[in-house]
C-alpha cells in the first residue's frame, strides 16, 4: 500500500489541505516537521481515518477529530487516493457528525457515510458506498487489521529504544499486546486460582478438623496429651471412644424404658384404683338417693290421686257445662215459646240438616276424645324436652370449658417447648465459644506477626531506599570517574606534546653545543657529519615540563582515588543488595511459614500490599469475633431468663392439667345425664319443636270440632225451640219443654252417678271444687313425671354403677402414689442421665464423622494440589528456570523478531552487531527470559544492550521496528507496506549518532520503500530535502507546506 493523495477538511487542525504524496517519489526519506502539537501525527491518524474509519490511537474517536474552528455548515472529511498491488483506491470518509440541515432550519447528528472508488489503468472498476460493505473490502484489500497497520506503518521509535533496554516483565507487556498472547496469561491466572482454592479447601477441612476436635468432649479418663497427638491418633482414640461411648449409651437406653414401662403400668393402676374408687363413691351416693326418693313415694301417690280427680272432673265438666246450659234453654224456649210458633214451617229444612250435622259431630266424637287425650299426654312430654336442652346447654358449656382448658394448656406446654428448644439452641451455640477464643487467640497472634512484618517492611524499606541512593551515587561517581578519565587523556596528551617539545628544544640545545672532535652526548661519536636539523618550535621550559608533570600526577591520582572509591562503593552496592535479597528472602519465608503469604512475591512493595491487606482483614475478623462473642454472652444472660421463664411455667402446666381433668369428668357427667333424657324421649318427634308444632294442630283441632259441637247444639236447640213456637200450641212447646227437661234429667242422673260413684255421695259439691282447680292438672302431672323420671333415672344409674364396680372395693391409694412417686424420680433421674450421655455422644459423633470426611478429603486432595503447584510452578515460571508458558511462547517470537532484525542490524552496522537472546536465567523472574544481549564482532564478546552508546542503540532498535513490522506482515499472509513512518526518537540523539541515524535509514531504503520522520528536530531539516511542513496559524489552524528540491 502506497498512498498518492490525501486530503483533509475540517480534520483536526487542518480546514482544508491537500498532501500530494506523489512529489516524494523520488525520495527515500522525507521529513514531516513542525512544531509539538502543531498537527503532524494527525496526518497519520487521517491516513488511519480513511482506510479503517478509526484514528491511530484508542484514545481518540473519529468526531473528536472534527476541527474545533468547523461551523455547521461545512462538514469534516477524509479523502485518500493510494496504490495497491496495481490497482488505485479513492476512500471518502466522513465521521458522525453534527451539521445543518439539508432542508428546513436548525441541526441534525448525521451519521458516518463513506465511498470507495476502484480504478486501474485509469478505468472505474467498481464503486461502493455501504460502510459495512467499505470496511470488508478494504480489509480484504490490505489483509491487516486497524492495529497491526498502526504497528506496521508506524513506527514509534522512542518505544523501540525504551524496548531494547527494558527488563523481560516488561518486554511480555509489550509483546502480549502484539502478539495476543493474553490467553496464556488467562490459563495461568486460572491455574493460580485453582491452586489457591484447592488450597483453601485444604486449609479449610484443616481449620473445620482442628475446630472439630477442639469441641471434642474427652470421656473420663481423658487420654493423656491428647491435644497434642497427631490427628490420626485423635481420630482413632476418639473412634474407639465412641464405640464403647454407643454401647454405654445403649445399655442406659434399655434400663431407661425399662423403668418407663413399670412406670407406665404403675401408673395405669393407680389411675384405674383412683377411678374405681370414684364408681364406687357415686353409687353409694345414687343409692342414698334413691332411698330418699323412695320416702316420697306416699306424698307422690296422694298428689297422683289428687290429679286423677281433677282428670275426672275435668271428663265431666262438659255434661256440667251442658246441664247448665240445658237450664238456660228451658228458660229461654219457655220465654220464645210464644215468637217462634209461626215460624216452624220455614225452619223445617233448617231443622233437618242440623240434626244431620249434630249425627255427623256424634260420630267424631270419638276422635275427638281421643284427640283430648293425646293433648293430655303431649303436654305430660314436653318438660322432658326442656330438661334434654337444659342439659345440651350444660354439656356444650361444659364443652367450651374443656377446650378453653386444653386451649391454655396447649398455649403452656408449646411456649415450654419453645423455650426448652431456644435454651437447648443457645446451649450449642455456646459450645462454640471455646472455638470462637481459639480463632481470636490465632487471630491475634497473626496480628503480632504481622505487626512485626511492618516493622520489618518499614527497616527493608529503609534499606531499599539506602541501595537506591547508593546507586544514584554509583551513577553519578560513575560519570565523574568518566570525566576524570577523559580529563587524564587529554592531560596525558597535553604532557606527551610538552615533553616532545621539550626533548626536542633540548637537541637543539645540544645540536647547537656540538664541536668537532667533541664527543656528541647521544652516540658519542667524536664526528658529526649531519646534525639534527628541528624547525622553530614553542618553548618549554623545565617549569612548564614539571608544572604539566605535577597536573598530570594530580589527575592520575584523583582518577585511582576516584577509581577506588567507585570500586568500594559497588562492592558495598553488591554486599548490601545481597544482604536486602537475603533479608527480604528469610522475611518473606517467615511470612509463608505463618501463612501470612501463600507465595513468594516478587518484591517489597507487592509484600506490603499483602501484609496491610492481611491486617486489614485480620483486624476485620478479629472485630466480627469479637461481636460474636459478646452476642453469645448475651445469649447466656437469655438462657437463664430463659431458665427463670421455664421454672415459673411448668406449675401453671401442672395445674392445668389438673383443671382439665376436672373439666373433662364434668363434661362426662353431662353427656350421661343427656343420653339418659335422650332415651327417654318419645321416638315419634325429634326435638321440642315438632312436638309443639303437632301439639298447636291438635289443639285446633279440639277447638275446631267444639266449635262446631257448640255452634250445631245452639242451631238445634234454636230450631227446636222455633219449631215449638211454630207448632202454635202450647201442648207442642210444652211436649218440647218435657223433652229438655228429660234430657236435663238424664245428665243430671249421669252426673249424679258419676258423683256417687267416684265419691260415695250425690251432691255436686266435689266436682264443683274441682272444676275450678282444673288449671293445677298440668301442674301435678309435671310433678308426678319428674318424680318418677328421677326414680327411673336414678334406677337405670344406680344400674350402671353396680355393673362397673361389681365386687371391687375401696383401695388406699396413698401408698399407691408413693410408690408411684418413685417410680416418677427413678425415670426423670435416668431419663436426664440419657439425655445427657445422648447429647455428649451425637455431638462427638457428628464431630468423629466430620473430622473423618474432611480427613479424607484432604488426603484426596493432596495429590491434586501437589500436580496443580507443579503445573503453576511451570506455567507461571516461578521454578529454577523462572520462564513461564506465556514467556517461553513469546520468547520463540522474539527469536523470529531477532533473526529478521539481525538481517537490518548487519547491514545497518556493516556486520559488526548481531542481536542475541541472553540465555542464562536472571536472578529474579522480571529479567529471565527475553533480556537482550548484542555481540560486538569487533571484540568477539556478547555485551548488554545497555552498553550501546545512543546511535548504536538507534539502530538497534530501528532494526527492532523494521522486523517487527515485517514479521507482522508475514503472519497477515505477506502484504507488502511500501511506505513507512518513524515517530520521534530523534530528538535525544547528539550529531554523530544522529548522522549515524540517518545512514542507518537511507541504507534501509535500498529496498524502494519510502519513509517519512515525524519529527521537530532542527538538525534533520537541514539534512533531508524532501519535507512536509506543518506550520500553525492560529485559532488552533494548521496548513501543511511541501518542500521538494
Amino acid at each position: 500500500m502506497k498512498p498518492a493523495k490525501l486530503i483533509l477538511k475540517n480534520f483536526g487542525p487542518y480546514e482544508d489541505e491537500t498532501i500530494d504524496f506523489t512529489k516524494f517519489d523520488e525520495a527515500s526519506i522525507f521529513l514531516i516537521a513542525g512544531k509539538t502539537g502543531s498537527g503532524k501525527t494527525t496526518i497519520f491518524d487521517a491516513l488511519t481515518f480513511a482506510l479503517y474509519g478509526c484514528s491511530a490511537s484508542d484514545d481518540r474517536t473519529p468526531q473528536s477529530m472534527r476541527s474545533d474552528f468547523a461551523d455547521t455548515r461545512t462538514a469534516t472529511e477524509v479523502t485518500l487516493l493510494f496504490e495497491h498491488q496495481g490497482q488505485t483506491y479513492r476512500i471518502v470518509r466522513r465521521p458522525k457528525q453534527e451539521l445543518d440541515k439539508e432542508r428546513g432550519t436548525g441541526t441534525k447528528i448525521f451519521e458516518s457515510k463513506g465511498r470507495l472508488e476502484i480504478f486501474k489503468a485509469g478505468e472505474k472498476l467498481a464503486e461502493i458506498t455501504k460502510m459495512r460493505d467499505i470496511n470488508l473490502k478494504l480489509l480484504d484489500i490490505l489483509q491487516i487489521s486497524r492495529e497491526q497497520f498502526v504497528q506496521i506503518v508506524l513506527l514509534p521509535q522512542g518505544e523501540f529504544r525504551r524496548f531494547l533496554t527494558a527488563s523481560s516483565s516488561d518486554k511480555e507487556d509489550v509483546l502480549r499486546k502484539i502478539f495476543r498472547t493474553q490467553l496464556y496469561q488467562r490459563w495461568s491466572d486460572t491455574l493460580k486460582e485453582m491452586l489457591k482454592k484447592q488450597t483453601t479447601k485444604t486449609k479449610d477441612a484443616k481449620h473445620a478438623i482442628d475446630g472439630d476436635l477442639a469441641k471434642v468432649v474427652w470421656l473420663d479418663p481423658v487420654p493423656v496429651n491428647i491435644k497434642e497427638r497427631s490427628i490420626n491418633d485423635q481420630i482413632a482414640t476418639l473412634s474407639q471412644q465412641q464405640t464403647q461411648a454407643n454401647i454405654v449409651l445403649k445399655n442406659l437406653d434399655e434400663e431407661r424404658r425399662s423403668i418407663q414401662k413399670h412406670y407406665a403400668d404403675a401408673s395405669q393402676k393407680f389411675h384405674a384404683a383412683a377411678e374405681m374408687n370414684q364408681q364406687i363413691t357415686q353409687l353409694a351416693v345414687k343409692r342414698q338417693q334413691q332411698e330418699t326418693l323412695k320416702a316420697q313415694q306416699v306424698q307422690y301417690d296422694q298428689l297422683g290421686e289428687q290429679a286423677a280427680n281433677l282428670k275426672w272432673a275435668k271428663d265431666l265438666k262438659p255434661k256440667y257445662v251442658q246441664f247448665q246450659e240445658m237450664q238456660g234453654e228451658i228458660s229461654k224456649n219457655e220465654h220464645q215459646l210464644e215468637k217462634t210458633v209461626g215460624e216452624m214451617h220455614v225452619q223445617m229444612n233448617c231443622h233437618e240438616k242440623q240434626t244431620q250435622q249434630q249425627e255427623q259431630l256424634q260420630v267424631q266424637k270419638p276422635q275427638q276424645d281421643r284427640r283430648l287425650k293425646q293433648k293430655s299426654v303431649l303436654e305430660e312430654q314436653r318438660p322432658i324436652f326442656k330438661r334434654m336442652y337444659e342439659l345440651q346447654d350444660q354439656l356444650k358449656q361444659a364443652e367450651t370449658n374443656v377446650a378453653k382448658v386444653e386451649q391454655r394448656l396447649k398455649t403452656k406446654e408449646e411456649k415450654v417447648a419453645a423455650l426448652e428448644k431456644q435454651s437447648e439452641q443457645i446451649t450449642e451455640k455456646l459450645n462454640q465459644v471455646m472455638g470462637l477464643t481459639e480463632q481470636l487467640n490465632q487471630l491475634t497472634q497473626t496480628f503480632k506477626v504481622l505487626k512485626t512484618a511492618a516493622k520489618q517492611l518499614a527497616k527493608l524499606n529503609q534499606e531499599q531506599q539506602a541501595n537506591n541512593e547508593l546507586k544514584v551515587r554509583l551513577g553519578q561517581n560513575s560519570r565523574d570517574l568518566h570525566e576524570l578519565t577523559t580529563r587524564v587523556e587529554q592531560m596525558q596528551n597535553k604532557y606527551t606534546t610538552l615533553r616532545s617539545d621539550w626533548l626536542s628544544n633540548q637537541i637543539v640545545n645540544l645540536v647547537k653545543q656540538l664541536k668537532p672532535g667533541t664527543p656528541c652526548p647521544v652516540c658519542g661519536s667524536t664526528a658529526h657529519p649531519n646534525p639534527a636539523h628541528i624547525a622553530d618550535l614553542p618553548s618549554v621550559s623545565d617549569d612548564d615540563i614539571k608544572a604539566a608533570e605535577t597536573q598530570l600526577q594530580q589527575l592520575q591520582n584523583q582518577q585511582a582515588a576516584a577509581k577506588t572509591k567507585l570500586s568500594e562503593e559497588v562492592k558495598q552496592a553488591a554486599k548490601q543488595e545481597d544482604q536486602l535479597a537475603s533479608a527480604f528472602k528469610e522475611f518473606t519465608a517467615e511470612l509463608i511459614v505463618e501463612q501470612v503469604l501463600q507465595e513468594i512475591p516478587a518484591d517489597l512493595e507487592t509484600v506490603s500490599q499483602q501484609v496491610a491487606t492481611e491486617t486489614s482483614r485480620n483486624i476485620a475478623e478479629r472485630t466480627e469475633l469479637q461481636k460474636q462473642q459478646a452476642d453469645l454472652k448475651a445469649e447466656q444472660e437469655q438462657q437463664g431468663q430463659i431458665k427463670e421463664a421455664l421454672d415459673q411455667l411448668k406449675p401453671e402446666v401442672a395445674q392445668l392439667k389438673h383443671d382439665c381433668q376436672n373439666e373433662q369428668v364434668r363434661q362426662q357427667k353431662y353427656a350421661v345425664k343427656l343420653e339418659d333424657a335422650t332415651h327417654s324421649l318419645p321416638s315419634k318427634f325429634s326435638d321440642l319443636t315438632a312436638l309443639n308444632q303437632h301439639l298447636d294442630k291438635i289443639k285446633q283441632a279440639i277447638d275446631s270440632y267444639d266449635r262446631e259441637v257448640d255452634l250445631n247444639r245452639a242451631q238445634l236447640e234454636e230450631t227446636k225451640q222455633t219449631q215449638a213456637a211454630l207448632q202454635a200450641t202450647k201442648s207442642s212447646l210444652e211436649q218440647q219443654l218435657k223433652q229438655v227437661k228429660g234430657k236435663m234429667k238424664t245428665v243430671k242422673n249421669e252426673l249424679t252417678t258419676a258423683i256417687s260413684k267416684r265419691f260415695g255421695t250425690s251432691s255436686w259439691e266435689p266436682l264443683q271444687c274441682l272444676i275450678p282447680q282444673e288449671d293445677q292438672l298440668a301442674d301435678l302431672q309435671q310433678q308426678i313425671n319428674d318424680y318418677q323420671e328421677q326414680l327411673k333415672k336414678n334406677e337405670t344409674t344406680i344400674s350402671t354403677y353396680e355393673q362397673i364396680v361389681g365386687d371391687h372395693q375401696l383401695i388406699d391409694l396413698d401408698e399407691e402414689q408413693t410408690k408411684l412417686q418413685q417410680l416418677d424420680q427413678v425415670q426423670e433421674q435416668l431419663r436426664a442421665q440419657y439425655e445427657k450421655k445422648y447429647k455428649q455422644t451425637l455431638l462427638n459423633d457428628e464431630l468423629l464423622k466430620r473430622v473423618k470426611e474432611n480427613d479424607h478429603a484432604i488426603h484426596a486432595q493432596q495429590e491434586k494440589i501437589n500436580q496443580l503447584q507443579l503445573l503453576v510452578e511451570t506455567v507461571n515460571g516461578s521454578g529454577d528456570a523462572k520462564l513461564g508458558l506465556e514467556r517461553y511462547v513469546l520468547q520463540a517470537q522474539l527469536k523470529e523478531i531477532l533473526k529478521v532484525a539481525n538481517q537490518h542490524l548487519k547491514q545497518l552496522s556493516s556486520g559488526r552487531y548481531a542481536m542475541h537472546l541472553h540465555k542464562e536465567a536472571g536472578a529474579y523472574q522480571k529479567n529471565t527470559g527475553l533480556e537482550i544481549d548484542v555481540y560486538d564482532d569487533n571484540v568477539g564478546q556478547v555485551r548488554s544492550v545497555h552498553t550501546l552508546s545512543g546511535g548504536e542503540s538507534f539502530i538497534a532498535a530501528l532494526s527492532l521496528a523494521l522486523a517487527l513490522g515485517e514479521v507482522i506482515q508475514n503472519e497477515s499472509g505477506g502484504i507488502s507496506i511500501d511506505t513507512l513512518f518513524v515517530d520521534e526518537g530523534f530528538g535525544s540523539l547528539d550529531q554523530d549518532s544522529l548522522s549515524m541515524a540517518m545512514a542507518a535509514l537511507e541504507n534501509i531504503e535500498s529496498h524502494n520503500r519510502m519513509i517519512g520522520i515525524i519529527s521537530h528536530v532542527t538538525m534533520l531539516q537541514e539534512q533531508i530535502s524532501y519535507q512536509i511542513q506543518v506550520q500553525t496559524q492560529g485559532q488552533g489552524k494548521s496548513c501543511a507546506k511541501i518542500i521538494a528540491p
